[in-house]
């Protein structure tokens, strides 16, 4: 079957649903869309045999596919904490929407290679709601363990959660449906279908202009209960791009964050390609901390993702291999593009305005007030004394920047139809 009779498919099974029942939330819309168990647009990509939402030849790119040298400063960052944790004999690091499995598979072996006391005590388990067809290295989430020590990272998961969409009307917080009238899908706007969605922008309405357009996102609980079930004693590390709650709900941001991607284009209507394209939403951090506070974890850290990987020592891993560029002529050359890759980790205005949230739950001996993380308070780098991996040191497949005619070369002219950084992931329409 085809992705066009794939969509025409969702599309009158949502025709037919609103038919009877009337206009639907915008989260059971982004719920149907993107993970239908038939047509969806996350298992219609994972479904097939070298095909990824991610990457060239995907829809978006993700800081674990542009370079395996985010895995390798994430596996510091683990080991550190293990240290910190008095290093148990047991260590397990579960990811949560682990896609492709390219992150898991760049820690694990970044550790077997650079860590080897720590490679005796840890275990990766990558899981997700649609695991790629033809490996066994990303599980189903029923493989999510109980009860561990160690850490839960997951790596844009809270973006692609389904949310609910409000308008400020009157001074009023009114919901945004999704109804279908005279052939074609709609807004439609009514009553909050619940209440916590006026109760987290009520705080903020004073200040919101009429027309003023944003989202909640009422599954974060859901994901916390998940967490705090999984991991008994340990961190949380969550890389997304999001903000506080009054940051989030600036009257400047009109329009709300709701973005879509379809082959690196950059959209704002999600009532089209459905099935084809992604949608996505900034993350609340406020809720995200307010969730994992009621599990009993403190945020011990937020800070961008640049400043985390500077922290790090990322600025070690960029000048080894700039020492393996010099008087290397020719922009292709393997070393060109483990630069250029390295470098898109940290660009101020695309990976490197990611939030890094850190999180624990009894880690640290009662020290969870001052933490003690490098990635988070900054030291001496980790990567002191560590090698940078490689393009072509790792197993997993990564976009090549550098050949890819993607906006990731912040001294490189734009092509006229192609988005910049800023344009990928700006808070303006």
């Amino acid at each position: 079957m085809t992705v066009s009779d794939n969509t025409s498919q969702l599309e009158q099974r949502l025709i037919d649903h609103i038919g009877l029942h009337g206009p639907i939330t915008f989260e059971s819309f982004m719920d149907t869309v993107l993970y239908d168990k038939n047509y969806g647009y996350y298992p219609n990509r994972r479904r097939q045999r070298g095909s990824s939402p991610v990457g060239t030849d995907g829809d978006y790119f993700t800081s674990p596919s542009s370079h395996p040298a985010f895995g390798a400063l994430l596996a510091l960052q683990l080991d550190e904490m293990w240290r910190t944790m008095g290093s148990p004999g047991e260590f397990t690091v579960v990811e949560m929407g682990a896609g492709d499995g390219v992150l898991g598979s760049d820690i694990s072996e970044y550790v077997e290679r650079e860590l080897p006391e720590f490679a005796q005590s840890i275990s990766y388990v990558s899981t997700d709601l649609f695991p790629p067809t033809g490996t066994n290295d990303v599980a189903q989430v029923s493989a999510l363990p109980v009860g561990v020590t160690g850490c839960v990272i997951s790596n844009e998961l809270l973006d692609a959660h389904p949310v609910n969409r409000f308008i400020v009307q009157s001074g009023e917080v009114r919901e945004i449906f999704v109804g279908y009238r005279d052939g074609q899908f709609e807004e439609v706007i009514g009553e909050v279908s619940e209440p916590e969605i006026a109760a987290r922008v009520k705080p903020f309405l004073g200040s919101l202009p009429e027309s003023y357009r944003g989202e909640v996102n009422l599954r974060l609980g859901y994901w916390s209960d998940s967490v705090s079930a999984t991991l008994k004693h340990g961190y949380v590390v969550t890389i997304d791009y999001g903000y506080d709650r009054p940051e989030l709900y600036k009257p400047e941001r009109m329009h709300g964050s709701l973005r879509c991607y379809y082959q690196h284009t950059l959209g704002q209507n999600p009532l089209i390609r459905m099935g084809r394209q992604d949608i996505t939403a900034h993350v609340d951090f406020t809720a995200v901390d307010h969730t994992l506070l009621v599990n009993g974890f403190r945020r011990i850290g937020k800070l961008p993702q640049l400043n985390f990987l500077v922290n790090l020592g990322i600025d070690n891993f960029l000048n080894d291999i700039s020492r393996q560029t010099s008087g290397v002529r020719g922009p292709g050359s393997e070393s060109r593009e483990d630069l250029v890759g390295i470098g898109s980790l940290i660009a101020p205005d695309g990976l490197g305005r990611f939030t890094v949230a850190v999180h624990a739950r009894g880690a640290e001996d009662g020290r969870e007030a001052s933490p003690t993380l490098t990635g988070v308070v900054g030291g001496q780098p980790l990567t002191q004394g560590h090698s940078v991996p490689t393009l072509n040191s790792s197993s997993a497949v990564h976009a090549r920047l550098l050949r890819s005619s993607m906006p990731f070369l912040q001294n490189r002219p734009q092509s006229n139809d192609l988005p910049t950084w800023e344009e990928l992931f700006s808070d303006d329409p």
